[in-house]
């Protein structure tokens, strides 16, 4: 049995550890072919794992280079940075700027008379109040707190003002504090007024005034002095932010927006780099070693071989329709060798971007051409096919809409008391004496929380007039929430009234509410189903599926087609995406059969080693149990010798 200890052989003198191992030998045989044909498929499964890496970074450079967004970086040149510097967005304009920076936005500072000490000496009793530009004052109560009470007492009211204490390093008094506005420009001028007594009440001074940063655009009779209480300014040139370091009244200095086309250029070298380290790996895989007479791991495989010519297609295609004067990259200084590598002249491919960045782009990402001024492209997925110079047809069955509510009464005259709006879940406050023209700005204030606009219009939420319509800012399905704290039964009320209204429900508490809740488009593209949100509609089949567009039109009707390409990278990150993350993808089919078959093989294996380790027992088993039987047997041999001598001794002694 297993575990128990015995000689082999000892009785028969048969070497049963040797024949069992003749046995396994014998028995290996199938299992060590197994082993072989597993460690082939394992050596497939990896090289197609590989395969699938350098697939997945050329998808990420390729995804990069789709998006016309990575066309539009913008350079900010400053010809003099200690003065001036700046950011671009896409969305800012190509151009040459002169700017003078006249002065520069400062923190304002406030410096007390020295102290002796800042622990000892006694302010006095009594309040001192903070005010911050045209904010409310605060009231401190202080009772003989000293300099570096004062100072705490300050910092932890939370007053957009910091306390600290410094020493002037004179003799006799040389602690001060200072006090700093959180706020620069003159909108953080602080004002305080102190009613201490009894005790060295401190004054006041300016140690750092107050003052806005002046910015003059342009020169001559022209120019434009502009005003702002921050060094970063982001309203002056549309898409710039614009950074004031110091000022000289009389430096001009020269501000320079332009393409970035070094880092377009480089996005294109990292999608020409992955490219070809994808067909360096084809190509090794695909080689014939003549001394050994072997291929690669994937030598011959027919997926491979279809990958490599769909990935040499997409970057040889022609893209007509896109209305740019390129339609082949080899015209920008793109051109393939006889490895199928990408081969860049940087020469051409500068020119080119230096001329039109835009039509490059159009070589490369997912385009759009709307030729209905009411139609925006969006953007569009792998799924969206190319649609040829026709187009995809736009034809909206709804146009989109604001949810909007009209008030049921008018407010003719000023608050007569406080009363709170309640819109979209914020609360705004209004006080007794607002306009209507003042309700309606306290209201677009608070847009940013609300999601809603206000305004003064007629009954019906047109025109102009004295009752208040409110809108959401966005179109959709989504409704608004207003309800007011006062009725809307008296004079010197918003008209709101104290019953919720929204788009769907207006009537309110006087019953008189006029609105109606948004719609979302709907319609067509290129014949196909589309879903609607808001003013966006998305292809949801056929050919035109995941394409985006942005319908800005009123009313229903047909709004001419969209043209679009997905450009090399476009249609090489949608063929990537479908390979690398489908499961019925060539190459996730091919990883799954062949790790179903490591896993069979696997099975196969651990099945066969059982049995044979069964086998080896039960025959190990079968020779302990002759042992034992010529074990018994030698013993009775043994007994009848010795019976037998036994017998004959006593005979011949007779």
């Amino acid at each position: 049995m297993p575990g128990t200890s015995y000689i082999s052989g000892l009785i028969s003198g048969i070497d049963i550890d040797a024949i069992l191992s003749k046995l396994l030998e014998v028995s290996q045989a199938p299992i060590t072919r197994l082993q072989s044909q597993q460690t082939n498929l394992n050596t497939q499964l990896s090289a197609w794992q590989t395969a699938n890496t350098r697939l997945l970074a050329l998808k990420t450079a390729a995804g990069g280079l789709a998006r016309l967004s990575a066309f539009e970086v913008k350079t900010a040149a400053s010809s003099n940075e200690g003065l001036l510097t700046a950011s671009a967005s896409a969305s800012a304009p190509t151009g040459v700027y002169a700017l003078t920076v006249n002065s520069v936005a400062t923190f304002h500072q406030l410096v007390s008379q020295g102290y002796a000490d800042a622990d000892v000496t006694s302010l006095g009793s009594g309040t001192v109040s903070l005010q911050v530009g045209d904010q409310p004052a605060t009231t401190l109560n202080v009772d003989n707190l000293t300099l570096s009470g004062l100072r705490d007492l300050i910092n932890n009211a939370d007053l957009g003002v910091h306390a600290a204490l410094i020493n002037d390093g004179s003799s006799a008094t040389p602690w001060r504090l200072v006090l700093t506005s959180a706020s620069s420009g003159t909108a953080g001028k602080v004002t305080v007024t102190s009613s201490l007594s009894g005790g060295a009440a401190p004054t006041f001074g300016d140690l750092r005034p107050a003052q806005d940063a002046s910015l003059t655009l342009g020169s001559g009779a022209g120019a434009i002095t502009i005003t702002k209480g921050s060094n970063s300014i982001d309203d002056v040139i549309p898409g710039v932010t614009l950074y004031l370091h110091a000022a000289d009244a009389g430096q001009t200095v020269t501000l320079t927006i332009g393409n970035d086309t070094n880092a377009v250029k480089k996005a294109i070298h990292d999608f020409a780099d992955q490219f070809n380290s994808l067909m360096d790996y084809v190509n090794q895989q695909f080689a014939w070693d003549a001394k050994t007479e072997k291929g690669g791991t994937l030598f011959g495989n027919f997926t491979l071989q279809q990958i490599q010519s769909d990935l040499r297609d997409l970057v040889s295609n022609v893209l007509a329709g896109t209305g740019a004067q390129w339609v082949v990259l080899s015209q920008i200084g793109i051109t393939t060798n006889a490895d199928d590598k990408l081969v860049i002249d940087d020469t051409k491919l500068e020119a080119a971007l230096g001329a039109n960045v835009d039509d490059v782009a159009k070589l490369f990402a997912r385009f759009g051409q709307p030729s209905d001024p009411h139609v925006g492209f969006i953007n569009a997925t792998a799924d969206t096919r190319p649609s040829g110079s026709a187009g995809y047809a736009v034809e909206i069955t709804q146009a989109a809409t604001k949810s909007h509510v009209t008030a049921g009464m008018t407010q003719d005259v000023a608050l007569a008391a406080d009363e709170t709006l309640t819109v979209n879940g914020v609360q705004i406050l209004l006080t007794a004496g607002m306009t209507q023209d003042q309700v309606a700005a306290a209201v677009n204030a608070h847009s940013d929380e609300t999601g809603v606009v206000a305004a003064r219009t007629g009954a019906d939420g047109t025109g102009t007039g004295n009752y208040l319509t409110l809108a959401n800012t966005g179109y959709g399905s989504a409704d608004l929430a207003i309800v007011s704290s006062t009725s809307n039964a008296g004079a010197g009320t918003t008209g709101v009234g104290n019953v919720q209204i929204s788009g769907a429900a207006p009537a309110g508490e006087s019953g008189g509410g006029q609105g109606a809740a948004g719609l979302a488009v709907q319609g067509t593209i290129g014949g196909e189903a589309a879903q609607g949100y808001g003013q966006l509609l998305v292809g949801t089949a056929g050919a035109s599926k995941g394409l985006s567009v942005l319908v800005t039109a009123t009313a229903a009707g047909s709004y001419g087609s969209v043209v679009y390409s997905p450009g090399v990278a476009g249609g090489m990150d949608g063929l990537l995406d479908f390979l690398t993350t489908s499961d019925s993808s060539p190459i996730q089919t091919a990883q799954h059969t062949l790790q179903e078959r490591i896993d069979g093989i696997t099975k196969e294996i651990t099945d066969l080693q059982q049995r044979v380790a069964a086998q080896q027992e039960r025959i190990r088993l079968q020779f302990q149990n002759m042992e034992q039987a010529m074990g018994r047997l030698q013993s009775q041999s043994q007994f009848l010798t010795q019976q037998l001598q036994q017998i004959n001794s006593n005979w011949r002694g007779a």
